[in-house]
């Protein structure tokens, strides 16, 4: 079954009792944003901490084989803060994230520390890049969701003021699209080597494809506009280098990594 190759474990209820000034349209996640400065910071100081943690288990895994103990802790801890962040923005709960790689009884989220992990993907630099590259679908995949999950967002901000009531489909939609991005930060950081699932829940059948339909419209839109914003500057740079007899000089840009 599908559900079997999924990972990480990812359980939380739905909001039985919406607070309804929290999803009052933009003031409401207005709020949020600033209520959550303080977490958003020390999750900015986590993930540069997070760096050498990898950076360190690279090391432990190529010369014994093991997945350093450490890092799983820690990694596990910074998923289950950032996913209670990402839960209390969506509105589906409204209980305070907190400072703690604690779950505060809002979910479940688990992920079996690696036994075996593959020594070629923790060679440093060299496997993540791979893993980046692999992940490339995916991360188009996690792209669509997530622009679904910015529709469903607003969608349910009206459901709760006029109806005191998170839908059962946004809810599960928002929930699938966190896990799956879960999915990709777990395989990019080594906390698994078998390739993500692409599999979410399809009940409620309608809302959801017509959610992913809008999330790839919107997904594709955004890179035709890039691609578009691209073009636009290599033309004006042609331009200034023909016009001032200059030889032209490319530059390559970093890929972005995150998790």
């Amino acid at each position: 079954m599908a559900e079997a190759k999924i990972y990480p474990h990812l359980a939380v209820e739905n909001n039985k009792k919406p607070n309804r000034f929290l999803a009052f349209p933009l003031i409401g996640i207005i709020a949020k944003f600033i209520i959550l400065i303080p977490v958003f910071i020390e999750m900015a100081v986590l993930a540069f901490v997070g760096f050498f943690v990898l950076f360190i288990n690279w090391f432990v895994i190529s010369f014994t084989g093991k997945y350093w103990g450490a890092a799983y802790k820690f990694f596990l801890g910074l998923m289950r803060l950032g996913t209670k962040v990402e839960l209390y923005i969506y509105g589906i709960t409204d209980k305070y994230p907190g400072f703690t790689f604690d779950t505060n009884k809002i979910l479940e989220l688990n992920i079996p520390k690696p036994e075996k992990p593959n020594r070629w993907l923790a060679i440093p630099f060299v496997g993540i890049a791979i893993r980046a590259i692999l992940l490339i679908p995916y991360s188009i995949f996690v792209t669509v969701l997530d622009r679904g999950s910015g529709i469903a967002l607003v969608i349910s901000w009206f459901a709760v003021l006029f109806k005191a009531k998170f839908p059962e489909s946004l809810y599960e939609f928002e929930k699938d699209s966190i896990r799956v991005s879960l999915s990709a930060s777990s395989y990019l950081l080594g906390l698994s080597d078998k390739y993500p699932s692409f599999y979410i829940s399809m009940n409620h059948q309608t809302v959801k494809i017509l959610l992913l339909i809008a999330g790839t419209i919107l997904t594709a839109l955004n890179m035709t506009n890039n691609y578009s914003s691209g073009n636009y500057y290599n033309d004006s740079y042609k331009y200034q280098y023909q016009k001032q007899d200059y030889t032209p000089k490319y530059n390559n840009s970093d890929a972005n990594i995150y998790y």
